[in-house]
């Protein structure tokens, strides 16, 4: 070894160069540990406050106490509600209405293990410093509780200080104090992504109507008789097949257009397929209400020919078509039902990959979107479409279902992953004081909001209590006393009363008991940005 060469260090030896490190002082690590202390609940507290979700009032965008199930008649798997400890007397599929009887109900029925609700993360710090930072409509938001201000509410934000609100036909309306009249408001992107809830998925049919099930089970007839959901031809019986699987596909380079419809009712030539705001997560009884506003996708893969597949739906009286072309243009169109002829709203073309594209018709809130692979291609403009709010009340008396079809024509095709979806329909009615007194800001009964207050509704519209149904006694001290002197009007939030804004579930609980005892994993696919 070279004397130039540094001797390397023994373990555990000490030498002259390399004294020993010092300790720091207890009192010096107590400190930083108390610094660190302080530092994670100044997070915790003002900027990242950490809350369970105690109901299911945010069902199906957010969870509280519920078991997860899988339908025996289509394999669908959905959340349930546990709104007592004892859960639900019985579940229902919200993809095919298949009903069972839960272990509550009937000796050997349906076991079912609650999980606990959705653990999130709220931003804290932006209501404080307000101005773009502060609350903004669709919002998913916490506040305190109307009745005990020591609880949190999560709800989403519909309505902003100084706006009048109504809810009309399951959509808000919305009049500013610079506006001259109440019109439709639009979600934002991700907020009605969030709030496009699974209506009829072609993965999972149904292996029998709700007929057959209730032919057995006499003494819980569900209130659908006849409920099957599928896809029939319409018209014409050449070109499609395989609509009984889960890939449907239309062989017919050489033919003409033909058509699909989606249907509900058993039996010969049956009508349109009727769409309501059922949620798996809720129990059975409640009133239902028709939706027509929805979104029908599906993977394309065109295989031969120069035609098309279109995707249609319609509103009411007003049809719409979006066709996505071999060559790779892309249209969208419209008719009423008076007349045959079709106006383009709109036209573009893309570039088709050798693989399926996702393709997409939708109309929400007067709005109509194409998209492809999930981004907006198409849409319609309030210049093309809106509607008057003298126009939806009278549209909402009426109860015509929407038409939902596929075409094709000159083309070989293949479609997979069919789906339907519906918007949030927010519910009118009797919802104050157990049901006998209008709800505040519905159909026929708006509110305009004073200028430091807010107003809530929950995605689970029929199972949620907001501020539709806020009355005198929902009030606690904190309120009672401004609602008496006039300060105060019912159904609102004031703005002290914020917390802030959700925006990631961060720990979505446990996986059910297993046969070998409890799963302590979290399920970590539930963890996920709240929009």
């Amino acid at each position: 070894m070279n004397r130039d060469t540094p001797r390397p260090r023994q373990l555990g030896v000490a030498t002259r160069d390399a004294p020993k490190p010092r300790k720091e002082p207890v009192l010096t690590q107590i400190a930083s540990f108390v610094e660190l202390f302080v530092w994670l609940l100044v997070l915790k507290s003002f900027f990242l406050p950490l809350f369970i979700i105690p109901t299911g009032s945010m069902a199906e965008t957010l969870s509280g106490a519920h078991a997860t199930y899988t339908c025996p008649n289509c394999g669908f798997e959905y959340p349930v509600g546990f709104h007592n400890p004892a859960g639900p007397k019985i579940v229902q599929c919200p993809n095919c209405r298949y009903q069972l009887p839960t272990q509550r109900e009937q000796p050997g029925g349906v076991r079912l293990t609650s999980k606990a609700g959705d653990r999130i993360v709220v931003h804290g710090w932006p209501f404080d410093i307000g101005g773009p930072f502060g609350p903004r409509r669709w919002d998913v938001v916490v506040f305190k509780n109307p009745n005990e201000p020591d609880i949190n509410f999560i709800k989403r934000l519909i309505g902003l200080p100084g706006e009048t609100i109504e809810i009309i036909d399951g959509d808000v309306f919305v009049k500013g104090k610079d506006d001259d009249a109440l019109h439709a408001a639009r979600k934002t992107p991700h907020a009605q992504n969030a709030l496009w809830f699974p209506y009829y998925d072609h993965d999972y049919p149904p292996q029998e109507s709700s007929t057959d099930w209730a032919a057995r089970h006499k003494h819980m007839r569900p209130r659908w008789s006849a409920y099957h959901p599928r896809w029939v031809t319409h018209g014409d019986q050449g070109g499609w097949a395989g609509l009984e699987t889960r890939a449907p596909r239309f062989d017919g380079a050489e033919l003409s257009r033909r058509e699909i419809q989606f249907v509900t009712r058993v039996g010969n030539d049956p009508p349109p397929g009727r769409v309501l705001d059922v949620y798996g997560y809720n129990s059975t009884g409640i009133e239902y209400h028709d939706v027509t506003d929805v979104r029908l996708s599906t993977d394309v893969d065109l295989l031969t020919g120069d035609g098309y597949v279109e995707l249609s739906i319609s509103k009411y009286y007003h049809f719409f078509y979006a066709r996505l072309y071999a060559d790779g243009r892309v249209t969208l169109e419209r008719r009423n039902h008076d007349s045959p002829e079709k106006q383009e709203w709109g036209a573009t073309r893309v570039t088709l990959p050798a693989h399926p594209v996702r393709f997409a018709l939708g109309h929400a809130d007067y709005h109509v979107t194409v998209e492809i692979d999930g981004k907006t291609v198409l849409e319609s403009s309030p210049e093309q479409y809106g509607v008057l709010p003298e126009v939806a009340r009278k549209n909402s008396r009426v109860r015509i279902p929407p038409t939902i079809r596929i075409a094709a024509e000159r083309v070989e095709a293949s479609l997979a992953c069919l789906l339907i979806e519906r918007d949030v329909y927010y519910t009118s009615g009797n919802m104050r004081d157990r049901g006998t007194s209008p709800g505040t800001g519905t159909q026929g009964h708006p509110i305009t909001l004073n200028d430091d207050v807010y107003f809530m509704c929950g995605d689970n519209s029929p199972g949620s209590h907001d501020s539709r149904a806020w009355s005198e006694q929902d009030l606690g001290p904190h309120l009672r006393a401004a609602y008496a002197e006039g300060h105060y009007d019912l159904g609102t939030v004031p703005a002290n009363q914020m917390i802030g804004r959700a925006f990631l579930v961060y720990w979505p609980g446990f996986l059910p008991l297993t046969e070998k005892g409890p799963n302590l994993l979290p399920d970590l696919g539930r963890v996920r940005w709240i929009h």
